[in-house]
C-alpha cells in the first residue's frame, strides 16, 4: 500500500507542476497584451510628434527664406 501511495505521488506532483507552468503562462500572455497595447499608444504619440516635429521644420523654412 505504500508503495502504491509512493506511485501516486508522481503524477500529482506533475499535474501540480503542470498547473504552475500553465497559470504563469496565461500571466506571460496578460503581460504581452499590455506591452503590446503599450507599445501601439507609444508608436502614435511618436507618429504624431513627428508630424508636428515636420510641420514647424517647414515653417521654420519659411521663416529663414523671408530673411
Amino acid at each position: 500500500m505504500g508503495e502504491f501511495l509512493s506511485l501516486l505521488a508522481i503524477p500529482a506532483a506533475a499535474g501540480a507542476a503542470w498547473a504552475g507552468v500553465k497559470a504563469g503562462l496565461n500571466g506571460a500572455r496578460h503581460s504581452i497584451v499590455q506591452m503590446e497595447r503599450i507599445v501601439s499608444r507609444l508608436d502614435e504619440k511618436v507618429d504624431s510628434h513627428g508630424e508636428r516635429i515636420a510641420a514647424l521644420e517647414v515653417e521654420t523654412s519659411n521663416l529663414k527664406e523671408r530673411e
